[in-house]
């Protein structure tokens, strides 16, 4: 390993370091032009809600997992955030709210969508910094710092989302800065209860940013209590640690609790923990409620769910390794996670790692498969980016063993610099693909649910009755048209209808991500007696979009 640079300008390198987050992400978030999918589209609509003055309350039901508890009607507005989170709207809703306010009148969803990005793109572009913090501690190598920066900025499968009105970028900085905090316990014994507190505070952010953050504040509260017990702190000491982790959590998630038992009457919604239950993902939208028990989930049977597990342990391997590995860099992250496996920083962080894959995998496994672990898995960037850095020199170094000729104090640069040109150009790749798409004139992401306006402005001009719509995407279909919507019910038509009786929807927009139960309405959209087909839309090539409308019960 090369010695290390004998003085760095860190706090130079690291406002250089926010400044190109911010222009790239910046530049990025241009051609995001709207949420474009259902987690964004959810966030930005508890946003606006808040921006408004209307609390923490909802035009939309993803899923019914929630129905039944109280205060949750078939009438909106809803009570919202009863199975995500609420940080990235309360986050958001702020530069909603100004951004209005600097107008002097209500703005199009567009244009709001444009201020809920700015704190994401900070947020995001604060990422980098703890991956540099992270790699200079690791390795006291200023050329580390600055890969491992900037193969977490342009992390090829999360790039694309940075920009967004998600929790990727919020989550991660704030799982990944209490591992840091709580590190630093257990080496500044001057400071170590000002950590400890950032620790927890930290903590409590990352828990309102996912639910499954509650895992960071037990990882916290278990290295403290693990200092303790190794003779690193002294029992008096690591109970005020302790604590001051737990009251920094309570500053940030008391709050939320308030508000969740004066909504529902329990700390936590049981949204969430009933997922546990689930034998396949589309089980999330039966209709009613309520079905989510152990009892339920263990009539599959061993095979079934034994079958769910190792689907899911497939699926979260590969985000592993191609997501929060990088592909090519994985190897790498490995051998750097191995020869500093004694560092505290790499232990407590491959503790949280191997939690966070354990739940997504073998308790929430279809959540954690449909998305739950590669959300969360970017608070494992800064650390995954530093160890590759580490990794990859090492690897370099045992080749030069072998390889004579091979001068390994050249070489380690010129892999380095290889390594983050591959992952940037391959981040670009990505976000081409995805978000321009084959015509530059008319962005691939602009296209995304355009065919909600294109019902909404059809329903408009036909005077059509508006009500709750049931829709694939209701948060979605909210921010195209202004109207309530509920999801579509897995099941068959029997219970599409009572699912549309019960909620008093009148209209339903049919398009191919349609569950199992619904595929002859979707082949034969005038099949349902009770369903009247008035219009189809769609792209022509693309598959069609139907809206039908529900006849009154007789």
């Amino acid at each position: 390993m090369p010695n290390p640079t004998p003085s760095l300008p860190r706090r130079r390198d690291l406002a250089l370091l926010l400044v190109l987050g911010l222009v790239v992400i910046g530049l990025a978030a241009r051609a995001i032009t709207h949420p474009g999918y259902v987690d964004a589209y959810y966030y930005f609509g508890g946003a606006r809600q808040l921006a408004r003055g209307a609390g923490f309350t909802e035009l939309y039901q993803w899923n019914y997992v929630a129905v039944g508890q109280r205060g949750v009607t078939t009438t909106p507005p809803w009570p919202s955030h009863l199975y995500w989170m609420p940080l990235t709207s309360i986050i958001s809703a702020p530069f909603m709210a100004a951004a209005e306010r600097l107008v002097g009148t209500a703005l199009s969803n567009a244009a709001l969508f444009r201020a809920a990005q700015v704190p994401m793109v900070l947020a995001a572009s604060l990422l980098p910094l703890l991956s540099y913090v992270v790699a200079w501690r690791l390795a006291r190598v200023r050329r580390h710092a600055w890969a491992a920066a900037l193969l977490t900025l342009f992390s090829p499968f999360y790039f694309i989302y940075w920009a967004n009105t998600d929790a990727f970028a919020l989550h991660g900085v704030a799982a990944a800065g209490a591992l840091l905090a709580v590190t630093l316990v257990g080496q500044a014994s001057r400071r170590r209860r000002a950590w400890a507190l950032v620790a927890g505070l930290s903590a409590g952010a990352a828990h309102l940013a996912r639910a499954d953050g509650v895992l960071v504040v037990l990882v916290v509260m278990g290295w403290v209590t693990w200092l303790q017990l190794r003779r690193r702190l002294p029992l008096a000491e690591a109970l005020v640690l302790l604590t001051l982790v737990v009251a920094g959590y309570l500053v940030v998630m008391a709050p939320w609790f308030a508000r969740n038992l004066l909504v529902v009457g329990a700390p936590l919604a049981a949204g969430g923990a009933q997922t546990l239950w689930l034998r396949e993902y589309n089980e999330l939208f039966n209709y009613p409620g309520g079905h989510l028990t152990p009892a339920h989930y263990f009539s599959a049977g061993w095979t079934t769910l034994l079958l769910g597990k190792w689907e899911a342990l497939r699926t979260n391997a590969t985000t592993l390794a191609v997501v929060q590995g990088g592909v090519v860099a994985f190897p790498f992250t490995l051998l750097g996670l191995w020869r500093c496996r004694r560092v505290p920083l790499i232990q407590i962080s491959l503790l949280y790692g191997l939690a966070l894959f354990g739940v997504m995998t073998f308790a929430f496994t279809w959540p954690g498969a449909r998305g739950g672990y590669f959300h969360s898995g970017a608070a494992l960037l800064p650390v995954f980016s530093a160890a590759a850095l580490i990794g990859l020199e090492a690897g370099v170094e045992a080749l030069s063993r072998r390889l004579r000729h091979w001068q390994p104090m050249k070489s380690i640069p010129i892999f380095t610099a290889l390594l983050v040109l591959g992952t940037i150009t391959l981040a670009l790749v990505v976000f081409a693909a995805r978000v321009i798409g084959p015509d530059p004139s008319r962005l691939a992401w602009d296209r995304q649910d355009a065919v909600y306006a294109e019902a909404g402005a059809w329903m408009a001009a036909n005077q059509a009755t508006p009500g709750v719509v049931v829709a694939n995407n209701p948060p979605g279909w909210s921010y195209w048209t202004g109207q309530p919507a509920i999801v579509i019910p897995n099941g068959a038509a029997p219970v599409l209808l009572r699912v549309m009786d019960d909620y008093d929807a009148r209209w339903l927009v049919l398009d191919q991500n349609y569950p199992a139960g619904l595929a002859g309405l979707y082949a034969q959209p005038e099949s349902e007696p009770r369903l009247t087909l008035r219009a189809r839309f769609g792209e022509p090539g693309a598959q069609p979009v139907y809206l039908l409308e529900r006849e009154a019960a007789p």
